[in-house]
């Protein structure tokens, strides 16, 4: 039996997330972000098809199918119901997915097991706001305060 809970991270009504993918036995994370009306569960969809992104990062950077990987896990982070990151133009959203990706990079070395960062994000303009600074940094606390229980 497989048991998968998903809680509201199928609601994307409205709503914006970051999402972590985690493999902690093959250490891995991927970031992403997605405004998609099916919420991260929808976007899950789109990234393990046949030219999803984090297939193809699973393979590029492990040289094996994330189908061999039995522990993987899906963290989302709901971004504040503001027009700035529910809108289709997503500079805003897009900072944060920056900043939270390169303070994993930072910060990876300092858990156990440590871990690849394994997505790739574009530069945004936005990424010096503060309230983007302020998003990234809690979202980033949150995952290194649970990561011993994942």
């Amino acid at each position: 039996m497989l048991e998968t809970s998903i809680m509201g991270a199928f609601n994307g009504a409205d709503q914006a997330y970051i999402y972590i993918w985690l493999s902690k036995k093959h250490k891995i994370v991927y970031v992403g972000m997605t405004n998609s009306y099916t919420g991260t569960i929808g976007r899950a969809g789109a990234h393990f098809n046949r030219k999803g992104t984090l297939r193809k990062r699973f393979i590029e950077t492990r040289g094996y199918e994330v189908n061999d990987v039995d522990d993987i896990l899906l963290l989302s982070f709901p971004l504040p119901k503001t027009r700035e990151f529910t809108s289709v133009e997503k500079s805003y959203r897009e900072a944060v997915e920056y900043l939270v990706q390169k303070e994993l990079i930072l910060l990876r070395g300092k858990l156990n097991p440590t871990f690849d960062v394994i997505s790739w994000v574009r530069l945004s303009p936005r990424t010096g706001n503060s309230r983007i600074k302020k998003l990234a940094a809690s979202i980033v606390n949150s995952f290194e305060t649970n990561y011993s229980r994942f």
